[in-house]
């Protein structure tokens, strides 16, 4: 009786598309970033606000000068440089949640190059806290990856325990041995010599990590689509044992794949330190790390789209900060960020799968 009911009421069946046309994976993100400031107009009306005075504000305080154009931008590039760097992790399906504790060590390793390497011009300094940054932060990333290779322990949980080590970190150097004698209560480095700090941009605040961004951005965009390793980082990811029994060497792959990923985090690290700070210090990148996860995924895995997503993250954070003036704690740009989330998910499945219905039967 129960099996004769169940075949007549049908039910909704959910069925992976084979081919995404292009001008859906433009339009779902579209609407669903529309759909999550939506979503938020409805808390900001049950709060007492006008949601169309509160995105004003938000859009006049991020773009409506040119102060507010450059710090959006000075935003955008650690949370670009994170996102375009587990980006290309999360396209082999390796979960590299550890871009927090990869970005800390990656700003340690620059700051002890830049307060140790003295005599030398800025090129040659900056080079090499480059350098230090990128290795550094890609063999703390290579821990999980080995961690998988050889035991398949699941690299998710072990990158986000990192992450707690990486800032843990910077915590004992700057409290401790690395702590400046002049800073009187506050934890934080010496400040970094002249040859330590970024040429900035146009007057502003816009520091050369917003190259390094970008470069970073082309190069693995090049990487997965005009390259025989792309294909094959995409094809481990689409089915690693189909990429084994081709002769792949995915063993490889996942530990050349999380090097480079945690190596890009790392230099967000020192984009930072150099380019803003001009020395250690505590809570220098509060939650790049998480934000770039999500703007990896908002950003479907897509180097170029990770920049796209990232500059609107950074124009949420610029405004969240305008909206101080109505009343509104930052918080509510933490809200508006997760509603944009919640409705790019769920867009995300009906790009890939297509809803059926699959009527019962009349017997």
């Amino acid at each position: 009786m129960m099996d004769k009911e169940r075949r007549g009421r049908g039910s909704l069946r959910l069925i992976r598309r084979m081919d995404i046309p292009g001008w859906l994976r433009l339009a779902v993100p579209a609407a669903s970033i529309a759909g999550g400031f939506l979503f938020s107009a409805i808390f900001l009306l049950g709060a007492g606000e006008s949601p169309l005075e509160v995105y004003g504000v938000m859009l006049q305080g991020a773009f409506g000068s040119s102060y507010g154009l450059g710090e959006t931008v000075v935003k955008m590039i650690p949370l670009m440089l994170v996102s375009v760097g587990v980006s290309f992790a999360f396209k082999m399906q390796i979960w590299n949640a550890g871009g927090e504790g990869q970005l800390h060590i990656g700003a340690a390793a620059a700051t002890f190059i830049i307060l140790n390497l003295k005599g030398y011009d800025r090129k040659t300094t900056l080079t090499a806290a480059f350098l230090a940054a990128f290795f550094c932060a890609g063999l703390y990333g290579l821990i999980p990856a080995v961690m998988k290779v050889k035991w398949n322990v699941n690299e998710l949980i072990t990158c986000l325990m990192l992450n707690y080590v990486g800032t843990l970190l910077i915590s004992w150097l700057i409290q401790g041995p690395w702590k400046d004698p002049a800073g009187f209560a506050f934890p934080r480095t010496a400040k970094f010599p002249r040859a330590g700090e970024m040429p900035a941009f146009f007057g502003t605040r816009i520091h050369a990590g917003v190259v390094m961004g970008l470069l970073a951005a082309l190069l693995l965009w090049f990487i997965l689509t005009r390259t025989r390793w792309g294909f094959e980082i995409q094809l481990i990811g689409a089915n690693p044992k189909v990429a084994e029994y081709a002769g792949i060497p995915v063993k490889r792959y996942i530990l050349a794949v999380m090097f480079v990923s945690a190596g890009i985090a790392g230099i967000a690290g020192m984009s930072e330190v150099c380019g803003i700070t001009h020395r250690l210090q505590a809570n220098f990148a509060a939650q790049v790390g998480p934000s770039g996860m999500t703007i990896a995924y908002l950003a479907q895995c897509h180097p170029l789209g990770a920049v796209l997503v990232s500059f609107l993250f950074g124009a949420l954070l610029v405004g969240g900060n305008s909206i101080q003036k109505l009343g509104l704690p930052v918080s509510t740009v933490q809200m508006i960020q997760g509603s944009i989330l919640f409705f790019v998910a769920a867009g995300t499945m009906f790009m890939n799968y297509q809803i059926q219905w699959k009527g019962g039967s009349r017997e």
